[in-house]
C-alpha cells in the first residue's frame, strides 16, 4: 500500500471519529433538563424536574371570579408569548398562575408559546430575539395581527388577573420597567 493511501485513509478515520465525538457531546437537552432552553409547555412544567414548584403554585392559586370573568372575552383577541426562567423566583411565582387563569378563562393552548431562558436571558433557538427581553418572566401579548399590544414583566402592579385586564382590554398600564 502506497503510504499517502495510508495517510488518507488515517486522516479519514479520525475525522469521523472527531466527528460522532462532537456529536456524542451536543445531545439534545429536553425541558425536563435543568440547563434547557427553548419551547416548554404545561405538561413539561407538570411531569418534569419543575413538577414539584409547579404543581404547589398553580395548585394553589386562586384567580378573582370577577376579574376573571371580565378577562375571557378580550383574552381571546390576543395571543401571548412568554419568556421564563424555570431558575428565576418570580417565574416559579407568576407562570404557574398565568397559566391556571389561562385554563380557567379557557384561553386555548395554540395561542400561547412558553420559552424557558437561561440566567443570560436567552435561549438557544434566539426565540427572544428583537423582542427586548430583559427580566424574566416576561408575557408579551400580541393582536391578531400579530402587533405587540403590551407586556407584563416580572410581578403585578396589582394583581396578574387585574394587570393583564389592563393590558387586553387596552386600558392604560406600564409594566414596572417601563418609563
Amino acid at each position: 500500500m502506497n503510504l499517502s493511501l495510508i495517510k488518507l485513509k488515517t486522516l479519514s478515520f479520525s475525522l469521523l471519529f472527531m466527528l460522532s465525538l462532537v456529536s456524542f457531546a451536543q445531545e439534545e437537552l429536553t425541558p425536563n433538563d435543568k440547563n434547557y432552553t427553548g419551547a416548554i409547555t404545561q405538561e413539561d412544567f407538570r411531569t418534569g424536574y419543575t413538577k414539584d414548584w409547579f404543581i404547589k403554585a398553580y395548585d394553589a392559586y386562586e384567580p378573582n371570579d370577577e376579574v376573571l370573568e371580565e378577562l375571557k372575552k378580550p383574552l381571546k383577541k390576543h395571543t401571548i408569548k412568554v419568556f421564563m426562567g424555570t431558575w428565576c423566583p418570580d417565574s416559579r411565582r407568576e407562570t404557574p398562575k398565568l397559566l391556571k387563569l389561562l385554563d380557567e378563562a379557557g384561553f386555548k393552548d395554540k395561542n400561547i408559546e412558553i420559552y424557558a431562558m437561561n440566567r443570560s436571558k436567552s435561549t438557544d433557538e434566539n426565540y427572544e430575539k428583537d423582542l427586548n427581553v430583559d427580566f424574566v418572566p416576561t408575557i408579551i401579548f400580541f393582536n391578531k395581527k400579530g402587533e405587540e399590544v403590551n407586556r407584563f414583566v416580572e410581578f403585578p402592579l396589582e394583581t396578574l388577573e387585574k394587570d393583564i385586564l389592563k393590558i387586553v382590554t387596552n386600558q392604560s398600564y406600564k409594566n414596572p420597567y417601563e418609563e
